[in-house]
């Protein structure tokens, strides 16, 4: 029975039938990827367990038909044994290509340093406890909105939404301290009239040349410092961490703590890394994406005797201790000053009360601020009214679909163990509360650090002589490790790619629009998966040519030696001349 089922695996009765699937599965992926793209494909065939079974299946039909052959004499035998077992090497390689190999895009500009964060296909759903563990999983969205995975790190992923638009209602009687303010601006000689909510979720509203800001001072200086003219004094854009232990508040400058330690009551306070725009890589490691200070966060550690614990203090979500139970009576906060603008309106929430500071490009106000009263900021004939004030407001956001012609954003739905549903935004991060369990999520784009950076000199465009056609377009890059310390200069264009420590550098795409932005391709595969490619496709080579002209060859050399070794005929005697007469 065993005898005749091993056979079977390595009959043709096999063979046809897994060929015929694997091949009319192939042809369908190349249709229904055209629709839904590569990474979904990827996902559901090629990265599947039931098309590694069949590739495995396939495998084993070859390897069992290969060795019921042995041994393997004659050119024939030996041709079919070096092909079987090149199309197991081929199997097992693009096996290995698929589940091992990076690709991406990378975006470089000739007005920006150089970028090492690369974006690969797919959506990334990071979420941090409490302990600071950080989990990471691969969004996949077919088609019909189907989510993979279903579950992650306690959530429910529920609904997707690829264009989408955020509208956010106030109301009174949320169980914390959250100010929410309306603000109804005016103006006779436009014609205009509109409302604007400034909250917590929405404390800065853009408004061009001018910005809304609302900002709750935790302290008489923080409330000074938020009134006072721009124009006397400027603060550093890095901020302020405030350090409440037991009842006595200290505040630091952050370039103050890159100097030197500071020292509270016998609490030592220690600086050991600002990341101005933080971010978790492909690794879970802490790195910025930029110089610009978006997101900043920063890493402490603090000593009192023999005690020491590592804090991550962010300035837009809830300081997280590294470890275990915090035995020191401290709380953190991150003070970021709000950023320059030349015109702006700002409501300052600070001991239940409301102040008021407006700058223009001419003027300066700054004081109390009541219900129903009007502000000139100076604003061309701008008039500012405080039409609402909710002490205690309680956020309720609603997402809908993008109106037509509006651009959206993608959108996640989660739902925590509590059921408590919230929309995570693309590119944001969001805190999460389950009971006495919180967390922060995060779901945007899928990043992976390069070991170096790649820079963009100069984007070159040639054109077709006598026409606006374009012939070629050249990417000169620079190419530098992580320090900035070695430098290489390159060029890259169409079906021209560049080497680099194993990663290959190709033109991907470029901004007709934009000639200071070019698009790169970066892909990189292990060493020994592109040896094992190419061996496998050597050895069928091999075998097939064996198979077919192995015998022909033998023939030949065969027939050599029995003419070599034929007795040569001699020329017959002549007979004598009696016998002739006879």
């Amino acid at each position: 029975m065993l005898a005749k089922f091993i056979r079977f695996l390595g009959s043709i009765k096999l063979a046809v039938p897994v060929l015929g699937a694997i091949a009319s599965i192939l042809i369908w992926a190349t249709f229904y990827e055209s629709k839904v793209g590569s990474l979904v494909v990827q996902q559901q065939i090629y990265k599947s367990p039931w098309f590694g079974a069949l590739m495995f299946l396939l495998a084993v039909n070859l390897g069992v038909s290969t060795l019921s052959r042995y041994p393997w004499r004659g050119p024939r035998k030996v041709g079919f044994a070096l092909a079987h077992l090149g199309l197991i090497v081929l199997i097992a390689g693009s096996a290995a290509v698929i589940h091992l190999g990076v690709e991406g895009l990378l975006l470089v500009r000739t007005d920006q340093p150089a970028n090492h964060l690369v974006r690969v296909e797919g959506e990334l759903l990071e979420v941090m406890d409490d302990q600071g563990q950080v989990q990471q999983a691969t969004v996949m969205v077919a088609p019909d909105y189907v989510i993979s995975p279903k579950q992650f790190a306690g959530l429910t992923l529920l609904d997707y939404d690829e264009n989408s638009v955020e509208t956010v209602e106030y109301r009174e009687g949320g169980a914390q301290d959250n100010s929410a303010v309306r603000l109804v601006l005016s103006s006779d000689r436009m014609d205009r009239t509109f409302d604007q909510w400034l909250s917590p979720a929405a404390e800065t509203v853009d408004l061009g040349p001018a910005q809304l800001e609302l900002r709750l001072a935790a302290n008489e200086t923080a409330l000074q410092q938020l009134l006072a003219d721009p124009t006397q004094k400027q603060t550093h854009q890095s901020g302020n961490l405030l350090i409440r232990v037991g009842d006595r508040e200290t505040t630091i400058a952050i370039e103050d703590l890159r100097r030197h330690d500071a020292i509270i009551n016998d609490i030592q306070v220690h600086l050991l890394s600002v990341w101005p725009d933080f971010r978790l890589d492909d690794h879970n490691q802490p790195i910025t994406a930029s110089q610009d200070w978006r997101n900043p966060a920063l890493e402490v550690s603090v000593t009192q005797a023999d005690h020491q614990e590592r804090w991550f203090v962010f300035a837009q979500a809830e300081p997280i201790l590294a470890g275990n139970e915090s035995l020191l009576d401290l709380n953190w906060e991150y003070q970021v000053p709000p950023p320059p603008a030349t015109d702006y309106f700002r409501v300052v929430v600070a001991n239940q009360q409301l102040y008021y500071a407006a700058r223009s490009s001419k003027s300066f106000s700054s004081g109390p601020l009541a219900m129903d009263q009007m502000v000139q900021p100076g604003w061309a004939d701008f008039q500012i009214t405080l039409a609402d004030w909710l002490p205690h407001a309680e956020v309720v956001r609603n997402r809908l679909p993008a109106p037509p012609g509006v651009e959206g954003v993608p959108a996640l739905q989660i739902v925590s163990t509590n059921g408590h549903q919230q929309w995570l935004t693309w590119g944001k991060s969001a805190l999460i509360t389950d009971g006495s369990y919180s967390m922060m999520a995060a779901f945007g784009p899928r990043m992976m650090a390069l070991p170096f950076g790649i820079g963009l000199d100069d984007f070159i465009v040639e054109r077709n002589e006598g026409s606006e056609s374009v012939a070629m377009w050249t990417s000169q890059i620079w190419i530098e490790d992580l320090q900035g310390e070695a430098t290489q200069q390159r060029s890259v264009w169409m079906n021209h790619p560049t080497w680099y420590q194993g990663w290959k550098i190709a033109q991907a795409s470029w901004n007709p629009g934009d000639l200071n932005q070019s698009t790169l391709q970066v892909k990189r595969e292990p060493l020994w998966v592109t040896a094992l490619t190419w061996s496998g496709a050597l050895l069928t080579v091999l075998g097939i040519g064996v198979m077919f002209y192995g015998p022909t060859l033998l023939k030949k050399r065969a027939a050599v030696p029995e003419k070599l070794t034929e007795p040569i005929a001699s020329d017959p005697a002549p007979m004598p001349l009696a016998t002739q007469d006879r």
